[in-house]
């Protein structure tokens, strides 16, 4: 049932990325990495030419020579109770009334979910990004959250952005993304309209 549920909250976003696996570069062959950009921010340039990605802003996950993986952090795919996402992962909780946002987080595994948090509670993370910053499953977060132990922020996204080895650094040479630096105002804010805006005032390198 999480997985139906997660998926469905997504369904919009991803018509147009029904494959598994972004598109390779045609223009080939890919480069080898010269430096690692993990932590950091993606900010789409004007004009990107993957309509999937146009004003994007995106979390590099993880980044090495084996290629990339990142969360796109500026498109709310839908707004639901977080008591019914407790429900759908079969976890009691203490009776929660707000409600919270789902992100699309990008074409790949769309029904797979994630969760970026400040790390307070030293929760189990399957990426560690430090300055305070983690990438957990969703469950592990929401039975932390059951539990009392709620990190201070919270983005919750169902699939994910990734890249072969090479490629990042190929669609970053042909000049189709700007780096930034992942600011919490930026990663947290609900104003997602202007992350985009924001994040390309800050950009500070371009491969």
């Amino acid at each position: 049932m999480k997985r139906t549920l997660l998926a469905a909250m997504v369904l919009l976003f991803a018509v147009t990325a029904s494959a598994q696996e972004q598109d390779k570069n045609p223009e080939g062959p890919y480069l080898p990495l010269l430096g690692s950009h993990q932590g950091e921010l993606l900010v789409a340039r004007p004009g990107m030419p993957d309509v999937r990605f146009r004003q994007s802003v995106i979390l590099l996950v993880d980044h090495s020579e084996k290629g990339a993986f990142g969360l796109i952090v500026n498109r709310v795919a839908q707004r639901i109770p977080l008591s019914a996402l407790f429900r759908s992962f079969g976890i009691r909780a203490p009776r929660e009334m707000s409600q919270v946002n789902i992100h699309y987080g990008g074409p790949v595994s769309p029904d797979t979910g994630f969760v970026l948090h400040t790390n307070e509670h030293k929760l189990k993370v399957i990426h560690d990004l430090g300055k305070n910053l983690a990438v957990s499953p969703v469950d592990e977060v929401l039975r932390a959250m059951a539990r009392g132990k709620r990190p201070q922020n919270i983005v919750i996204v169902v699939g994910y952005a990734g890249w072969g080895a090479g490629q990042l650094e190929s669609e970053m040479r042909r000049g189709d993304w700007y780096t930034a630096p992942a600011e919490p105002d930026i990663l947290f804010d609900d104003d997602q309209e202007s992350k985009w805006s924001r994040a390309m005032k800050r950009r500070f390198r371009l491969m």
